[in-house]
């Protein structure tokens, strides 16, 4: 079925109509196939097609130049870097967000490199959690961006790497919604939706440290690929099902999740296309079949080596998130967070009854687009695209709220449909919140879709319409001081100061404390990995299933944890430990800025208690971040049995 229109004009869509709505188009009666060379093409290109039998080429939907795309971008990019305009002060030092998350990325995006640079599996790591290792795969590890990025994290920094990225994220997926949403829509309603995608709560909400989620550029560009697979059908089902696998491929690289969220929004899609259009669904299903099969053989093989090591492979554990938490509240859809810049202090204290974090409260639609997206559903219902992308947006945002309902932080035994989704397989593991990233897509969509319509209407309608989507636009509209924190490059680990004494073979092992804090994770990667980390850093799939019994060493100093005595057993305890886990070096991480917890304090104390161990007074680093570092540990049967120096006076 072609997408052109015939040349008998089209039916208002506040008119009635007898005609049966097309797979693709407004108002348009069945198509007939003509010649090849009135055929459409994938819609994205920039030559006017013809109208059949009209003699005459017209510029129709559809057709984006690359100047516009680029045009697009270069706001969006402009748009994002101004957002986090604080991170871009200083990019290599300054860190969009906090500590926390972030280090890991850092650590994920310094991986790559240097294992590809030693030789070593990328998807697999044995320097931290030392000695089981990492299987990177059940890790948000965004392993295709990490190797795009490597030139750039060798030749200037993670840091530098990570800011990028999370730049890039909202600039890119406004780019391709605006791609997406011009297969439907004229230039300024599609430019509307694609920054409402763009630049969602849920994409600013997620910014301050969850690169994987913000990395769902794929989305609009799965809508594009389903729509040439599914409705235009103006190419080669080879093409369009090579695209098709390849993109699948790309995603489940950069974030499974976000991968299963846009399988299970494009299942959603699907049905409700096939009970649209039934009647058509014959003439399109060879197409179809012959598409599908070779986008799922060019997903399969591709991606076989790399679900297999995470299936199959080593150290198949998760640390699975607590169930019923991250979710979206029903307050949240029309409440905004703290993320919102015109958000009242009323509606902020509610949204801090939320369960979960900040992170993870990223549903927010706000009343002038609910609204408009009622005049939508009136103004475009003949339209089957409209009927589809609600939805999406309701399919998903319905997902988002979790296995029971949530109404204003007080958890209901309501069971909603994601309690089903939460048994089964490949999608237990889903926060089902994240799924507010494809509800945003359809969201984004009936207001560009919404918009194109009103051109038809009086004038002053027109304006309200638009003047309701301003409004709802602002009320979208992200803070303006957007978390950064500064991470400058710590000596003690850039200089090689925290460095054991490299030996044959495997790195040396350095115990880290306090072992939980992530930022261990950044300054093993600006050490340049010169040593191993037994310790527990928080990474998904870690080794507390195999050492679930912590031993004292690895909970010295995590927040909560009593002062810990001086006892004979202990030092027995603790020089096992070091033997086992074959650490040469102890270091303590500085001050600042680690968990608000790790107060200077709390690190006198574990300063003094390991000198007590060791009989030793440590070395410190000479920057203003004291680092302090044990490098030659007594043998492991005098620290046994307290035959040891005694360190005198304060540490």
């Amino acid at each position: 079925m072609d997408i052109e229109p015939t040349s008998a004009p089209p039916v208002h869509s506040l008119r009635r109509s007898g005609r049966r709505p097309a797979l693709h188009g407004k108002h348009s009666p069945p198509y007939v196939h003509g010649p090849r060379e009135h055929r459409p093409d994938d819609g994205i290109g920039s030559a006017p097609s013809r109208f059949p039998g009209s003699g005459r080429a017209r510029p129709r939907k559809g057709r984006t130049s690359r100047w516009e795309l680029l045009a697009v971008f270069v706001l969006s990019l402009a748009l994002a870097m101004t957002l986090f305009h604080e991170a871009w002060t200083n990019p290599l030092n300054t860190q969009l967000g906090g500590a926390g998350d972030a280090d890991e990325y850092a650590w994920f995006l310094s991986w790559m490199p240097f294992a590809l640079g030693h030789l070593h599996n990328p998807l697999v790591s044995h320097y931290v959690n030392f000695p089981n290792g990492v299987n990177l795969m059940w890790n948000t590890s965004v392993v295709l961006p990490s190797f795009l990025m490597s030139p750039f994290t060798v030749i200037f920094n993670a840091n530098f790497s990570y800011n990028a990225l999370e730049t890039l994220g909202p600039a890119l997926s406004a780019t391709f919604g605006y791609m997406a949403f011009r297969r439907w829509t004229g230039r300024l309603p599609a430019l509307a939706g694609a920054l409402i995608f763009g630049f969602s709560p849920y994409m600013v909400s997620q910014a301050p440290g969850h690169l994987a989620q913000v990395l769902i550029t794929s989305a609009p560009l799965f809508l594009i690929a389903l729509d040439r697979l599914l409705v235009v059908q103006g190419s080669k089902p080879w093409v369009d099902g090579l695209l098709l696998g390849l993109l699948a491929w790309a995603q489940l690289l950069t974030g499974e999740e976000v991968l299963a969220m846009e399988v299970v929004a494009a299942a959603i899609a699907v049905a409700v296309l096939c009970v649209i259009a039934r009647h058509q669904i014959s003439s399109h299903l060879a197409y179809a079949r012959r598409a599908s099969v070779l986008a799922a053989g060019v997903f399969a093989v591709l991606s076989a080596p790399f679900l297999a090591f995470q299936y199959l492979g080593p150290y198949r554990v998760q640390n699975v998130h607590p169930a019923n938490v991250y979710v979206s509240d029903l307050l949240n859809f029309i409440t905004p967070t703290d993320m919102i810049k015109l958000a009242p202090v009323m509606a902020t204290n509610v949204a801090i009854r939320f369960t979960g974090n900040g992170s993870e409260q990223g549903a927010y639609i706000g009343l002038p687009v609910v609204i408009f997206i009622v005049l939508t559903l009136l103004v475009a219902r003949r339209r089957p695209v409209t009927w589809v992308a609600l939805a999406v947006a309701v399919g998903a945002g319905v997902l988002s709220m979790g296995p029971t309902l949530h109404v204003g932080g007080h958890v209901t035994g309501f069971r909603l449909p994601d309690d089903l989704l939460q048994h089964m397989p490949f999608f237990h593991n889903l926060l089902p919140d994240r799924f507010a990233s494809m509800m945003t897509l359809g969201v984004a969509l009936l207001v560009a879709l919404g918009l194109d319509e009103l051109k038809h209407l009086w004038k002053p309608v027109l304006a309200m319409g638009w003047a309701l989507v301003a409004l709802g636009m602002a009320a979208l509209f992200p803070i303006t001081d957007f978390p950064a924190a500064n991470s400058p490059m710590y000596s003690a680990f850039v200089t090689g100061f925290s460095c054991p004494k490299p030996k044959a073979g495997d790195a040396p092992v350095a115990l880290v404390l306090p072992g939980i804090n992530e930022m261990n994770l950044r300054w093993q990667a600006e050490a340049n990995f010169c040593f191993a980390m037994p310790t527990d850093t928080g990474m998904t799939g870690t080794n507390s299933h195999f050492r679930k019994g912590l031993g004292v060493l690895f909970t010295i100093g995590d927040p909560g944890q009593p002062e810990l005595p001086t006892s004979t057993a202990l030092r027995v305890q603790a020089a096992q430990e070091i033997q086992q886990y074959h650490i040469s070096e102890i270091v303590v991480d500085p001050e600042w800025p680690t968990s608000p917890v790790w107060t200077p304090q709390g690190q006198a104390e574990v300063v003094v208690w390991i000198e007590w161990l060791l009989g030793q007074a440590p070395q410190h680093s000479k920057d203003d971040y004291l680092s302090y570092v044990w490098k030659d540990l007594p043998p492991v049967a005098d620290i046994a049995s307290g035959r040891v120096g005694t360190v005198k006076g304060e540490a």
